[in-house]
């Protein structure tokens, strides 16, 4: 019995744990896709700033 218990304690740990590693995760893309967005935005201002320039 107090092996079952002591599984089952470990077993919530895990899930806990699992759900920190998933928000991580989440944080990280979600920051990630933020960085992309904001380069591709700079690079198309940069872009037409050079094509006001020349026209």
């Amino acid at each position: 019995m107090a092996k079952k218990a002591r599984t089952g304690h470990h077993r919530h740990q895990d899930s806990e744990r699992a759900m920190v590693k998933n928000t991580a995760a989440e944080a990280r893309a979600k920051a990630a896709v933020r960085d992309v967005q904001s380069v591709a935005a700079k690079t198309r201002g940069m872009q037409q700033k050079a094509q006001a320039k020349r026209g």
